[in-house]
């Protein structure tokens, strides 16, 4: 930066040498004002530096005072080693570095000190020391923080950065829990502190609170995920990011809603239980039962679709095959536990006539998607908040991506389910109690083949019994001409 500035300098006394007219006056004019704006800058930033240094310095100061009184009494303390050791490993090379960036300063002596005698290894046995000693005297968080370690009250607590260190250790240990109350505390702290100081560490009360909803969600905890996401939303910049990262939350609330059977089918004037006769010539000598539960996107289901000797069919002939269902690039995950099975519905007569009668019912033409896919829920079987479609913001790859993509799916329910196994629609209020011999349908894209997010759905735990499904998703090559026609809304 003091280079620049001599290099300006030098620049502008040749301009003045040279100087002989009015527009070349303007000019030398000009190049001064550049040159002390940049001044003003320099400055300024050294005077912020300076600020936080003085910062820094006045607290180690404070510390250092104290310890001058009796420094073997004062290291006695398990909560000062803990903090002078975390402060010398992790605040220390922070604090150098950001003197070192001043150009200006003969900062030789500081940038040849060695911050390698404290090591990883100390810093974890002196946080793994603290946390043993509140173990064993059943301590909580709070009572360590403020010093007092059983019957004896330390002249000691700690700070922000401590507790932050104490729960970084406890989330690698998978101690999620105990790792949130000092995240809790951390943030309790975070005030005592100036801003500045969290700069210069890389601290700062969005990254806490980031954590925290991070352990609830791993837990599932969606209450505790909202409170702390309505925290965020007080310091974000990006308040749109967490309005979307709510109205997630609010899903997975609405969906929890819906497993426990506390939504009730939608009652609207424009649903209606009717005879279905249209979409192909079977269906006027044979209607089916159709009862519409959504019709922007379209959500059906289909009474007595399936008979009974074709429901023990399927099951049978895919028993012997059923294996652990997979996820994504085919990995086993927790949030889908069930077992499939595939099933060619061309193999066989019986398999062909049903066939024939879901693109009857579903106005789709099956030939060219994929094989039915069998599933067995057992108790405590599920499959997590999902969409049976996706989008591609790959434009050399949207003609791929709109050929092979879901434009429907039909649930085939192959058996009563005794408790539990509703398919939820968690962003339409929408729960469906699965009905042997009914068939469910909906379409996953909307009118501009793209992903309807409103399709979002999941299958509930199976709590008692089992659950028996086929799922016939129905691909959209050039099938988009035969979505039924309603009303659009936006996503």
């Amino acid at each position: 930066m003091l280079t620049l500035k001599l290099v300006l300098v030098a620049l502008l006394l040749q301009l003045l040498a040279g100087a002989t007219s009015s527009h070349d006056m303007v000019r030398v004019l000009q190049g001064e004002d550049d040159l002390f704006k940049d001044l003003r800058l320099y400055v300024a930033a050294l005077e912020r530096k300076a600020r936080t240094t003085r910062l820094v310095l006045e607290d180690a100061l404070a510390r250092l005072e104290e310890s001058q009184i009796d420094p073997t009494a004062y290291v006695e303390s398990p909560l000062v080693a803990f903090s002078l050791v975390r402060r010398m490993h992790m605040d220390a090379g922070k604090i150098l570095n950001y003197l070192k960036q001043d150009a200006g300063a003969d900062l030789q002596q500081i940038a040849d000190y060695r911050l390698d005698i404290i090591t990883e290894e100390d810093l974890a046995k002196a946080t793994q020391g603290l946390l043993r000693q509140q173990q064993l005297q059943g301590l909580s968080e709070r009572d360590v923080a403020r010093g007092l370690l059983g019957p004896k009250q330390y002249n000691a607590s700690l700070s922000t950065p401590d507790c932050l260190t104490l729960a970084q250790h406890l989330l690698k240990k998978g101690e999620d829990e105990q790792a949130n109350k000092w995240l809790e505390l951390a943030l309790e702290l975070y005030e005592g502190t100036p801003e500045r100081v969290y700069e210069l560490l890389s601290i700062d009360s969005e990254t806490i609170l980031r954590d925290m909803v991070d352990i609830h969600a791993s837990r599932e905890n969606w209450l505790r995920v909202r409170a702390v996401l309505l925290q965020m939303l007080e310091l974000a910049q990006d308040k749109q990011h967490i309005l979307n990262l709510l109205r997630s939350v609010d899903f997975h609330l609405t969906n929890f809603e819906i497993c426990r059977g506390q939504r009730q089918l939608p009652v609207s004037d424009s649903l209606r239980c009717r005879y279905n006769a249209e979409g192909s010539p079977f269906l006027r000598l044979a209607p089916l039962k159709l009862e519409q539960l959504s019709i922007d996107p379209y959500v059906a289901l289909c009474h007595n679709a399936i008979h009974d000797n074709e429901l023990e069919y399927i099951i049978e002939q895919s028993r012997p095959y059923l294996k652990r269902a997979l996820v994504d690039q085919g990995v086993v995950h927790e949030k889908r536990v069930t077992m499939d099975a595939a099933f060619d519905l061309n193999a066989s007569t019986q398999g062909r006539t049903l066939r024939q009668r879901l693109e009857d019912m579903s106005g789709f033409d099956l030939s060219n998607s994929d094989q039915l896919a069998v599933l067995n829920y057992g108790i405590g079987g599920h499959y997590s908040m999902h969409f049976d479609c996706w989008s591609s913001r790959d434009n050399a790859a949207y003609e791929a991506y709109i050929r092979s993509n879901r434009i429907a799916t039909i649930l085939l329910y192959l058996n009563e389910v005794q408790l539990g196994g509703i398919t939820s629609f968690p962003a339409l209020g929408l729960g469906v109690q699965p009905i042997k011999g009914s068939a469910l349908i909906w379409h996953n894209m909307n009118h501009e083949i793209e992903c309807d997010y409103r399709t979002l759905h999941a299958a509930c735990p199976t709590l008692l019994g089992n659950r028996w499904v086929a799922t016939q998703w129905v691909d959209v090559d050039g099938q988009w001409r035969r979505k039924r026609c309603t009303r659009s809304s936006p996503n």
